[in-house]
């Protein structure tokens, strides 16, 4: 892995960092190279690192692994958070961290019924590492596929630390079931509310929400037009949402309309009109971002499409 150190102005070093370097200048200068090697080695174990130019020299700091970030963020995805469109959305949000080290903690449970688990999170962890190589980037996929997963203690304290934490595609109404009332999901609040950011792609921004949709009951098992309590995390960190990812989902080509989450938009309608008026409802789009600032609560929308406000679309149609 690539270190990465960012260049300090001589005025912002430590006193006794510029005391060193003025000791290795002159050391340099009488041509002491073994006193200048002792002194970069004294630098160094200050968390500077010293670059040497020719005649001139420049100090760069070393990683900040133990730096609390400057941003926390809630950052939702309707899809495509492994597409090379989500690199600059991913990029925008760590560089307000102002810190390279970071450390991400990416949980399997929306997807802890799949076989192929450990390769579906695998593959969002060799892409977050590939595509960000300008931080330092630490992850560590944590195996809480089910409700005694999200209840060990030892798991749970793998999450320690942790800058970033993830989760990703899957059926949400497993993952809101096997992590409800579990000391994992209080871990998570935990930290965000402490200054960890929480990122939600696909299936974990729907068991996160107020209300949980049923995806794959309804579209592949035929069950009848129902929600289900979802995790409602986000009345705790922001405000009480129901997101709809995928929502302007087209796979189903022209034989068959899948937007709304694969429901299409005439049950979308009618799964509307089943949640209180009042229901806060975001429907967000295929290869789309929404960044929320968990101080601020400023929101922004990246990516290909937007979101739409579906909170009183029952009582517009």
């Amino acid at each position: 892995m690539v270190k990465v150190t960012q260049p300090v102005d001589s005025a912002h070093l430590p006193p006794k960092v510029r005391e060193l370097l003025l000791a290795r200048k002159t050391a340099r200068d009488k041509h002491d190279f073994a006193l200048s090697d002792q002194l970069r080695t004294q630098i160094a174990a200050l968390g500077y690192l010293v670059n040497d130019q020719g005649d001139d020299s420049a100090v760069l700091k070393l990683g900040d692994k133990d730096t609390k970030p400057a941003k926390n963020f809630l950052l939702l995805f309707g899809s495509g958070e492994i597409a090379k469109s989500s690199v600059d959305i991913y990029r925008r949000a760590f560089l307000a961290f102002n810190k390279r080290d970071l450390r991400i903690s990416l949980i399997t449970t929306p997807a802890g019924f799949q076989p192929n688990v450990a390769s579906v999170y695998g593959e969002i962890k060799e892409f977050l590492l590939t595509s960000l190589p300008d931080f330092n980037l630490t992850v560590d996929i944590v195996m809480a596929n089910t409700h005694q997963d999200a209840s060990s203690p030892a798991l749970v304290s793998r999450l320690s630390g942790a800058d970033i934490i993830l989760l990703g595609p899957g059926s949400p109404t497993y993952a809101a079931k096997h992590l409800k009332n579990t000391p994992l999901l209080d871990k998570i609040i935990e930290l965000v509310k402490n200054g960890s950011t929480l990122i939600l792609a696909s299936a974990a921004t729907l068991a996160f929400s107020r209300y949980t949709l049923p995806v794959y009951e309804i579209y592949k098992v035929g069950e009848e037009l129902h929600w289900l309590d979802g995790l409602d995390v986000f009345t705790q960190l922001f405000a009480p949402l129901t997101i709809i990812p995928h929502y302007n989902n087209t796979e189903g080509g022209s034989g068959l309309d899948t937007s709304f989450c694969f429901m299409g938009q005439g049950r979308g309608t009618q799964l509307l009109s089943l949640l209180p008026p009042s229901t806060p409802i975001i429907g967000l789009d295929e290869h789309t971002a929404l960044l929320i600032d968990l101080v601020t609560h400023n929101q922004t929308i990246h990516g290909k499409g937007t979101i739409h406000d579906l909170t009183y679309s029952k009582n517009r149609i």
